[in-house]
């Protein structure tokens, strides 16, 4: 008898041994999810990858098949974790899709350092964050951070691809007013030139992610242009690669002033300006009707789009197109989330969505739009990442619970419990 209840303890013991081993064994499978086990990337040989920079909106396809090794090994080493997230409404550093030949396995979108989305689904990254530096790296192996090392601080008119003596055109786009000037004076595109060139760029040791207060394009005869895109009085982006400004800090109402006078500037482009009656909001229905409620930091605009899968221009003469409806430019707005007051994402970097803008020659302005300012602190009623009610769901905070919209209509923030109320003073 005694042999027998040990056996059977035995093989208890046994059986809840194998049974706690194959608990750990999914526990762990679930655990250490990555790329390869999310993909079927596997079972193919990926023969090129798109990269959209989602910054600035440059598209690189990547055919060496050293470098995409590479770039799966580093996404692969990423731990992750799938979360609840229904959507994440925020700019993207990179977009990536893998191809087999002209067939697309699966598509990667880096949202966050440890923030990324595959097929749809949100994943957060348990180990390590992504190293932004050492992806730019293998997107862009042309990067000046390879071909400039060691060369120490550079002027802006030896780093931009254009020369200085074929330059015909110079524009300056303020991101968030999205008011611009133009000039192809000679006199003073050099001028413009010789006072950037007083300042030093060096490369940052890390890489920037928040967005443009100004946009400088350089064009030569041939229609080629390179782009300088200003973050803030110390940052600067050069045909997509950042640099600090070692010497001294920017003069920032430089750009205003040319703005300014250049306003009245020559335009061969379109200028459509699109005006509609919106429908008036009470702060009740603005909340009702909103999915989200923000309040934060206006950290810069991105460069402006035509809604096409491009970006561009739509392929068709101007008596075609229909503005306002058809076909639209937007500029997306850069927003660092301070507080979450209705619903909440687990993210703290916002990006909106705002009707109107100028892309090359072309500048669409739209009457309800909402405007903003570098810096500004602002509540927004939203709905995804579009502002509910255009300009009427948009307040700027005068401290931490009132705010003031732009046609008068202040409203005070109240904390009640584990909810906020938003109620017109």
């Amino acid at each position: 008898m005694n042999k027998i209840m040990s056996h059977l303890i035995l093989c208890l013991l046994l059986c809840g041994t194998l049974f706690f081993s194959g608990c750990l064994a999914e526990q762990n499978e679930t655990e250490n999810n990555t790329i390869a086990v999310l993909t079927d990337i596997d079972d193919y040989n990926i023969t090129s990858v798109s990269a959209r920079n989602g910054l600035n909106g440059e598209l690189i396809t990547i055919d060496d098949e050293e470098t995409i090794d590479q770039l799966i090994e580093v996404l692969d080493a990423l731990n992750l974790e799938e979360i609840g997230l229904g959507s994440v409404s925020s700019r993207t550093y990179y977009s990536f899709k893998f191809f087999h030949d002209s067939t697309e396995i699966y598509n990667l979108s880096i949202i966050q350092e440890d923030l990324l989305e595959i097929n749809g689904v949100y994943y957060k990254v348990n180990n390590t964050p992504i190293n932004m530096t050492e992806l730019r790296g293998l997107v862009n192996p042309l990067d000046v951070s390879v071909q400039r090392k060691g060369e120490g601080n550079d002027s802006i008119s030896s780093l931009i691809k254009v020369s200085t003596y074929e330059m015909t055109k110079v524009s300056i786009i303020n991101g968030l007013s999205r008011e611009s000037g133009t000039t192809e004076n000679i006199t003073t595109i050099k001028k413009l030139l010789s006072d950037l060139d007083s300042y030093q760029m060096e490369e940052p040791e890390e890489p920037f992610s928040n967005g443009y207060r100004y946009f400088l394009y350089f064009y030569n005869y041939s229609g080629g242009v390179s782009r300088v895109y200003i973050v803030d009085n110390k940052s600067i982006e050069i045909d997509n690669v950042p640099y600090e400004v070692v010497n001294s800090s920017l003069n920032m109402t430089e750009f205003e002033e040319f703005i300014n006078s250049k306003s009245a500037s020559d335009n061969e482009g379109l200028n459509a300006e699109v005006s509609g009656i919106t429908e008036s909001l009470t702060i009740e229905e603005l909340d009702s009707r909103s999915s989200l409620i923000i309040a934060g930091t206006v950290t810069g605009a991105y460069p402006s789009r035509w809604n096409t899968p491009d970006g561009q221009r739509p392929d068709k003469p101007d008596s075609e197109l229909n503005i306002g409806t058809e076909d639209m430019i937007y500029t997306d707005v850069g927003i660092h989330v301070n507080k979450y007051l209705k619903s909440s994402y687990d993210t703290q970097e916002w990006v909106i969505r705002v009707e109107g803008g100028t892309v090359g020659e072309d500048s669409i302005w739209v009457e309800d739009a909402p405007s903003f300012e570098y810096g500004e602190n602002v509540l927004l009623f939203l709905n995804g990442n579009i502002v509910t009610g255009g300009y009427q769901g948009k307040f700027t905070m005068i401290n931490d619970t009132a705010a003031v919209r732009g046609d008068g209509v202040s409203v005070v923030i109240t904390e009640h419990y584990d909810r906020w109320t938003i109620a017109e003073i």
